[in-house]
């Protein structure tokens, strides 16, 4: 296969439409799965999120299993796993057998995050122990020691062997939205894959930190980056509006203290957003890639220009898994395979 001028992704939440289901919604990802693969894009990754009526991507290793053998070529992976609320045996034993199952097309994107309010993190956890922002990198060291072996003597974990797991390691990738991410990533050698859909302010100072403080390690011998990037597209301006609007709405009732239920194109349509809202609205899409092909080819050269980004993922918040597909449809137009 041919390769486009810059390798092209897609991270998927597992939506639930309006009036769906969780099973509509897992579906929907399948869907979109099989179309970026048919698309020639390199990867497809799942989310992590708990707790939220609106997204059905609670179980990432679940649903890359799912995805995984509903496709052939397409690397599946996870956008990513939060790892302070797994231990990280369970997800080296996870990710080992997923790989066992589809061989080297697995990516393991690892957050640190919970994904959730802090309630569910306790929950899922069963503990305040591992939910710090300080236990993050030993968190890291235990997955890559049931991974790689080599685990210290003094880590009371080194006795214990992830079957499968040691042996079985996928491609890993450290995901932020910070600068601190960023540092562990570098510290470790791992690529980095950033935010920028929901965290657009911070993109480029978080890579420059990245390069800066890389260093090589047996996985990776230079830096290398991936940023997501909203992305809604059409041919016509007022359905790429009714497209954006539900998850617009939604994304300001999260950050509103609210768990939203799946917002309908109707719905967000008849909302009457107010001044401080719509300037909300505008300072978060001012970054983001939503609107006409044109539109949206110049929005994404400029990111790709400013951040240096060797990977781009599309992250669809169009209300429909088919206005989802379009959105890749006309990125994979824009970037096409020389």
């Amino acid at each position: 296969m041919t390769k486009r001028s810059i390798p092209l992704s897609v991270l998927d939440l597992a939506s639930r439409p309006a009036d769906g289901t969780n099973a509509d919604a897992v579906a929907g990802t399948v869907r979109l799965a099989q179309a970026a693969e048919a698309l020639g894009y390199d990867r497809f990754w799942v989310a992590e999120h708990h707790g939220m009526p609106a997204i059905a991507s609670s179980a990432p290793a679940v649903l890359i299993a799912g995805v995984a053998a509903a496709t052939e070529r397409i690397r599946v992976g996870s956008g990513g796993v939060m790892l302070p609320n797994h231990a990280p045996l369970v997800v080296a034993e996870q990710f080992g057998t997923l790989r066992a199952l589809y061989g080297d097309r697995i990516d393991l994107g690892i957050g640190r995050a919970p994904g959730t309010d802090g309630a569910t993190a306790m929950a899922l956890r069963r503990s305040e122990q591992g939910l710090g922002v300080d236990d993050f990198p030993q968190q890291l060291l235990d997955l890559f020691g049931f991974f790689y072996g080599g685990m210290s003597d003094a880590n009371p974990l080194h006795t214990i062997t992830a079957v499968p797991g040691l042996g079985d390691a996928p491609q890993v990738w450290l995901l932020g939205s910070s600068g601190f991410s960023a540092q562990v990533a570098a510290a470790l050698g791992l690529p980095f894959a950033f935010a920028h859909h929901f965290a657009g302010e911070n993109t480029e100072a978080a890579l420059d930190l990245y390069r800066s403080k890389f260093e090589p390690s047996d996985l990776l011998d230079q830096p290398h980056t991936m940023i997501a990037v909203n992305v809604v597209s059409d041919e016509d301006p007022q359905t790429v509006r009714a497209l954006s609007l539900p998850g617009q709405l939604s994304f300001l009732r999260m950050r509103q203290g609210q768990k939203p239920q799946p917002v309908s194109v109707e719905e967000a349509l008849a909302y009457d957003f107010s001044p401080l809202e719509e300037e909300f609205i505008a300072a978060r899409n001012a970054r983001q890639a939503i609107g006409t092909p044109d539109e949206v080819r110049a929005r994404l050269d400029a990111l790709l220009g400013s951040t240096g980004a060797d990977e781009l993922m599309v992250s669809s918040g169009a209300a429909t898994v088919e206005g989802r597909i379009r959105s890749l449809e006309i990125v994979s137009e824009l970037y096409p395979a020389a």
